[in-house]
């Protein structure tokens, strides 16, 4: 089974850099107020302030990022996708390619920097993503996906309907 891009890591601390940054200056914020409306209790908000930027750091930039690394997992063949995530609870998608209606590629400013995508895959039940992979390799499933899943449907000329018995069978005398 294939992981995330390894540069997939870079882009997860890179938000959680973000993410933190974000945190800490709600915590200036909630500080600045402390101090300048008199409210008396500028240290513990301080404190506080000070040691939800710690966490944030330390959970948004060194933990997150290499669970998320570590845990997602994608394959494909010829007839199915499948993903895996998640550590305590796992969840498995597992998707026939003639069962995906649409395809698409995302790209963030931060994934187009390290050339990376995100591709998500509709069906009737949801969406299915394979989050961080390099862009060329998402360009590539693309197309499986669409030559492979239509192939599928289509047998020369006539429609072939896999979920439905053939109604000529049950013809009544």
């Amino acid at each position: 089974m294939k992981r995330m891009h390894k540069d997939g890591l870079k882009v997860l601390r890179l938000r959680g850099i973000i993410f933190s940054l974000i945190v800490a200056l709600f915590g200036i914020g909630s500080t600045a107020s402390a101090y300048f409306f008199d409210w008396g209790i500028v240290y513990p908000v301080m404190i506080v302030s000070a040691v939800l930027v710690v966490l944030a750091i330390i959970f948004f930039i060194c933990i997150t990022p290499k669970y998320r690394y570590a845990i997602f997992r994608y394959q494909f063949d010829t007839h199915k996708l499948f993903v895996q995530k998640g550590l305590f609870f796992v969840k498995q998608y597992k998707a026939p390619l003639y069962r995906i209606q649409n395809v698409e590629i995302e790209e963030g400013w931060i994934m187009r920097r390290f050339n990376l995508a995100n591709i998500l895959l509709y069906t009737a039940g949801g969406v299915i993503q394979v989050k961080l992979i390099h862009k060329e390799e998402a360009q590539k499933l693309n197309a499986f996906i669409k030559q492979h899943g239509m192939m599928e449907l289509y047998d020369g000329d006539d429609y072939v309907n896999r979920d439905v018995e053939d109604e000529s069978s049950h013809d009544l005398k």
